[in-house]
């Protein structure tokens, strides 16, 4: 070992037993040595646009890539003007890019968080292209294993070193931050590596694999019935258009406030039988396989009398994301590069058959004959993904914290999930409200868009809270367009329009 490479050993050494308060210089990280990882760029200047929220202004920060172990690729990104703290981001869907959510979606380097993201220990191919790393003979169930659980585990340790080398002390507060399978990452996080984190931000996440899977491919096989021609479809644009307008015109109204947004989807008693093709009708009508489909995608999978799914609420058709995840994009010959439709007619059942066909190990499967109760016994195999376990005594007994949001018209994983695990939190040990909050937002859709308010100041919130102030009851959330912003209210409670003014303003609703 050389004298730089023993002289950066040496000072992780003091940060880790001894922190000093002197920040080293980006350069002097290059010949830094840790146990399994390689590092292969150190460089300092202006953040790159992959860390930060679209159209946020660069920081100057150091910005570190390597490898974790044999293929976890990481960042860390060190701010100049540092806060002391410090945010793992999660990663979406299969994962399989360098990036972190702490950073993309929730703004830590603006914030002055020093931040860090992983791939998860593998490369996804752009364009919905299958899944093969997850096959691979020799190298397949160590990526699997990396995507679940451990690479964040990992590429954290690493990180928090890194960051005290840097600073000359330890981050006084980590927190994790990530949406969709970034949420699933972090409870996964409280649940199995109750030390990583002082505070866990789960945005929708994906708490069972079982749940996730089978809805969509139940809704997606009624609406795509032949799996070797995806132009033929139950349910197409219009049709769903039209079970928009009925939606509203149904429930819009209830909440007291006509704006299409509803409040409170579980109260919209809407059925889909109003919107059946009558006397030859064809087009903004529900065929009988169109009308199979909405059933199952409202009231969850079901098969001889057993529920495998708990439904998705109304209110997002035309908006929210329901084009790609259920009636599919433009459809695309298969094999198309650059289309989800190259193996899947939607983005729904694409992640589906990510987990059934290659997760599995059996990439001939096909969705066409299986029946759900066959489908939840094979997903049993990967009930190991699952981040569904209640308790949390062990992350809550240092202190730790779990802040949970969801949309409440999200098409890809349903708000109700995230309802039943806090439900189940809750009935574990009721003192545990004290450390967990879920916020439902009406009118959001997976991880954002929709017609609902969905800017909210989210690791601020976690970081007060995790630094001794009381737990959140209410929250912000700004329109992203003509401006205003409503209340958002702690599960259970629910916020209810007081009956005067536009809605976009927070004080016009009350949590009740």
């Amino acid at each position: 070992m050389n004298r730089s490479l023993l002289a950066a050993s040496a000072m992780l050494t003091l940060a880790l037993v001894a922190p000093a308060h002197a920040q080293l210089a980006c350069d002097s990280l290059k010949g830094l040595q840790l146990p399994d990882v390689t590092i292969r760029d150190v460089k300092a200047g202006p953040s790159p646009a992959s860390l930060s929220p679209q159209g946020a202004k660069p920081v100057n920060a150091c910005v570190i890539t390597g490898t974790v172990g044999r293929e976890i690729n990481f960042v860390i990104a060190l701010p100049e003007a540092w806060n002391g703290k410090f945010a793992m981001g999660g990663q979406g869907g299969i994962a399989g890019t360098v990036g972190s959510q702490a950073g993309q979606e929730f703004g830590g380097l603006q914030l002055g968080y020093a931040i860090a993201g992983t791939d998860t220990g593998h490369t996804a191919e752009p364009g919905g292209a299958p899944p093969t790393w997850a096959t691979d003979p020799f190298l397949g169930p160590e990526r699997q294993v990396n995507y679940l659980h451990a690479s964040i585990h990992r590429v954290t340790v690493v990180s928090k070193q890194i960051v005290a080398v840097r600073y000359g002390r330890k981050p006084e507060k980590s927190y994790f931050a990530g949406c969709s399978n970034g949420g699933r990452q972090g409870l996964i996080e409280a649940q199995h590596y109750a030390d990583d984190f002082d505070a866990v931000l789960a945005g929708a996440p994906a708490t069972n694999i079982t749940t996730l899977t089978l809805p969509r491919v139940d809704a997606g096989r009624k609406i795509f019935p032949d799996p070797k021609d995806f132009t033929k479809r139950t349910l197409d644009d219009a049709d769903r258009n039209a079970l928009a307008r009925a939606v509203l015109d149904a429930c819009d109204a209830g909440d007291g406030l006509k704006d299409g947004i509803l409040s409170d989807p579980a109260s919209c008693r809407f059925d889909p039988t109003v919107l059946a093709c009558k006397g030859g009708q064809k087009d903004a009508c529900l065929t009988p396989g169109g009308l199979a489909a909405v059933r199952s995608w409202y009231g969850g999978a079901k098969e001889n009398g057993v529920a495998y799914s708990l439904g998705f609420y109304p209110g997002g058709e035309s908006e929210g994301g329901w084009g790609g995840n259920l009636t599919g994009p433009e459809i695309a010959p298969r094999g198309t590069p650059g289309k989800d439709a190259s193996y899947a007619p939607n983005s729904s059942m694409l992640r589906s058959l990510d987990f059934l066909r290659y997760f599995l190990n059996r990439p001939e499967w096909s969705y066409a004959g299986p029946t759900l109760a066959s489908m939840a016994k094979d997903l049993e195999a990967l009930k190991t993904y699952n981040a569904d376990n209640p308790d949390l005594s062990q992350f809550r007994k240092h202190g730790g914290k779990v802040l949970m949001f969801h949309g409440l018209i999200d098409p890809t994983i349903s708000a109700k999930g995230t309802m039943a695990y806090t439900d189940a939190v809750y009935a574990k040990d009721a003192s545990a409200r004290a450390d967990v909050r879920f916020f439902p937002m009406p009118g959001m859709g997976h991880c954002g868009g929709g017609p609902g308010p969905q800017r909210v100041e989210w690791l601020n919130i976690l970081d007060a809270w995790a630094t001794g102030g009381p737990a959140p009851e209410e929250a912000t959330a700004a329109f992203l367009q003509d401006g205003g912003a409503r209340k958002l209210c702690a599960y259970p409670l629910k916020a209810v329009f007081k009956g005067a003014g536009d809605g976009r303003s927070p004080d016009q609703f009350a949590c009740r």
